[in-house]
């Protein structure tokens, strides 16, 4: 059903497609074409760092070296300019504070901290780290008289030794929470960029995020967050100072759990931070606040706007950027002291990245849209007309023929109003009635995100159903957020979050079926996470879907609460259902969805994971009961398990497969 061959989508869609090239000569987005987007090394930058002159800044994008290999590499680029060059290969660049030295990242055969000094254009090691992702459980960042780098990591566990390998065969076994089951210590220490001397500060069963440096540079700011992986349910969040010398001391006792992300004032005598003030893991509703880099009450900034990007200080202090969500685009707010919020971008895309110069005059950042055209831009620190100063849409997007995509908005039944995606076919004729697959996003929390729910990687999953002649919607749902906290809350005391979601989506749909192009007895349903739950509860409730694919989703609230995270129970499901299950055994069924199975109509994919790589919550035992409850009605069902994988589908070979029989699916079935 790929390449060059064509194939019927729906009875009622009249011609058939080609899946090769289109008539102008370009590419449509096939499944082999899908996987190379999503495969391609990315062209857009991470983090920038500015330089003290306000003029240049650095960054770390993945484009061809001297030798034509594609990889990733640290970059200097003029602003104004808008000219580029290459420094060193290398990722996460951050500028030291006088601009003379860049600490970054090298993954080769081992993952490394290094340093590139300006004047002498030379490099060497800092530090060997283990593997692992900056943000998550490991971070770095320069002390203000640039003379150390702070950083923290959670060391690997200790290799088998080789006499090990002639003792006699022990047991494989791990007893839960304790022995063979919790990793080492996260370890907080300081290396000197001069000489290269390490110095370990403290270390915790934590996760370790965010670090920023008091003006004494001598004390370490960090969020400290509790973790699944050490059989932590409660998550409990602190943002901590640690000095060089290993004394620790609590800046933020319960500022939320989720992100934090404290950075610390360019006078140092404020942290501000993302803060939940009804610090729960989940669901969360974060605000922008600050307390005294001392210790002290904690001051909410904003209120009433989705936070979705971390806060950095104006130079001058007075106002405190941040990522905000309005709609389905992630945009770039500001906040003053007084509270009064701007709104700085506004175009169709999401902005993100950005960092602002040493001067406050001008921010930096990148965008993307849902049709898959990214860059690089530049505006006034205080709002004004974004400046392009670099187009990064990749070349099999541009080569490629898409269809019209763009932001739709809807009412539900209660008012709120939601907003999503909808892509179209290349050719759309509105004289036409075609299908729709309705894509279900994950999270839940922060709205829909520019992914497709089984790739999972790119926008461009959206245009290759399109392809295949699919009208796609992505809808959004309250417990998304983007409509506001006060809707959770309300679900929460009715214990509805399931049938006011599904109100959501069906007014969605319902919207775009009043335009006339829809065939509304050809409806197909995807989503993955939190997506296939809401799918396994749209499928016991409603009739209305031809075809559904849950991918990696819970069914059973019971079940949730303590099995798959290894925890001893679940603290997000004792806030979200009023208690523990035996407790308020009524909340967690009425949001069960295996409790409404009988009478199950829509022939139904179930995808899961066995996740042999690593714990998770194992979603395998939610999906094999809904297929067994399918199986014996009589509907048309099927469950595949990959073997090696967590939650998400990464390896190539798999993905390949999953994409081929999803569509399978879902082709054999709308028909």
């Amino acid at each position: 059903m790929t390449g060059s061959k064509w194939i019927a989508v729906a009875a009622s869609m009249g011609a058939l497609l080609p899946l090769g090239r289109a008539q102008d000569g370009k590419h449509v987005i096939t499944p082999e074409r899908l996987l190379e987007i999503a495969f391609s090394p990315s062209a857009r930058p991470g983090a920038f760092s500015w330089f003290p002159d306000s003029r240049r800044v650095v960054f770390a994008i993945a484009e061809p070296g001297p030798n034509g290999k594609t990889e990733a590499w640290i970059v200097e680029m003029d602003v104004a300019a808008g000219k580029r060059r290459q420094i060193v290969p290398g990722s996460s660049p951050k500028l030291s504070p006088d601009g003379s030295m860049i600490a970054f990242l090298e993954d080769k055969d081992k993952r490394v901290l290094k340093l590139y000094a300006f004047q002498d254009n030379s490099t060497k090691i800092l530090t060997e780290l283990p593997p692992g992702v900056e943000g998550s459980n490991f971070g770095f960042a320069w002390s203000r008289d640039s003379r150390l780098i702070g950083y923290g990591f959670r060391p690997s566990a200790p290799p088998a030794r080789p006499e090990d390998a002639k003792a006699a065969p022990k047991a494989n076994v791990f007893v839960m929470g304790g022995e063979g089951d919790i990793p080492p210590d996260t370890e907080v220490w300081t290396v000197e960029a001069g000489s290269g001397e390490k110095r370990k500060v403290t270390s915790g069963p934590y996760e370790f995020r965010f670090p920023s440096w008091l003006p004494d540079s001598k004390t370490l700011v960090y969020s400290r967050v509790g973790s699944f992986d050490y059989r932590d349910d409660n998550l409990t969040g602190k943002v901590v100072a640690a000095s060089v010398d290993g004394k620790v001391r609590t800046v933020v006792e319960n500022g939320g759990v989720q992100h934090l992300a404290p950075v610390v004032s360019p006078d140092g005598k404020e942290v501000a931070f993302r803060y939940d003030p009804n610090n729960v893991y989940y669901p969360y509703y974060e605000n922008i606040a600050t307390a005294p880099s001392a210790g002290g009450p904690v001051r909410q900034w904003s209120r009433n706007v989705f936070v979705s990007g971390n806060p950095i200080w104006a130079p001058d202090g007075s106002r405190i950027y941040f990522g905000c969500k309005e709609g389905a685009y992630s945009r770039i707010c500001s906040v003053t002291r007084s509270g009064a919020i701007t709104r700085l971008t506004d175009a169709s895309h999401n902005s993100g990245n950005f960092a602002i110069s040493p001067d406050g005059k001008t921010l930096i950042f990148t965008f993307e849209n849902v049709s898959g055209s990214a860059g690089m831009a530049t505006m006034p620190a205080d709002g004004g007309s974004e400046h392009i100063l670099s187009d990064l849409t990749p070349k099999m997007i541009l080569e490629s023929t898409l269809g019209e995509a763009r932001e739709v908005s809807w009412r539900s039944p209660d008012g709120l109003t939601f907003h999503g995606f909808v892509v179209k076919p290349a050719g759309f004729s509105a004289g036409r009635k075609y299908p729709l697959l309705v894509d279900l996003h994950g999270g839940p929390i922060g709205g829909a995100p520019m992914v497709g729910s089984i790739v999972l990687k790119t926008p461009m999953e959206w245009q290759m159903w399109a392809a295949r002649g699919f009208v796609v919607f992505v809808a959004d749902y309250r417990t998304g957020e983007i409509a506001g906290w006060e809707a959770v809350l309300k679900a929460r005391e009715r214990q509805d979050y399931n049938a006011r979601d599904m109100d959501d989506i069906m007014a969605g749909i319902d919207s775009l079926a009043q335009g006339g192009f829809i065939d509304t007895d050809h409806i197909a349903l995807v989503g993955h996470s939190n997506g296939s739950y809401l799918t396994n509860w749209l499928i016991t409730h409603t009739h209305r879907f031809r075809v559904a694919v849950s991918y990696e989703g819970v069914a059973d609230q019971y079940l949730a609460y303590g099995a798959g995270l290894r925890v001893g129970g679940n603290a997000f499901s004792v806030w979200m259902f009023k208690g523990k299950p035996w407790e308020e055994p009524q909340n967690y069924r009425a949001n069960s969805a295996d409790e409404f199975v009988k009478g199950v109509t829509t022939p139904t994919m179930f995808i899961s994971n066995d996740y042999s790589g690593g714990s998770g919550m194992v979603n395998m035992f939610h999906h094999e009961f809904l297929y067994s409850a399918l199986k014996k009605q009589g509907v048309d069902t099927q469950m595949v398990v990959y073997r090696g994988e967590g939650h998400v589908v990464q390896k190539r070979e798999n993905l390949a497969d999953l994409l081929s029989r999803v569509i399978a699916w879902v082709d054999g079935h709308i028909r």
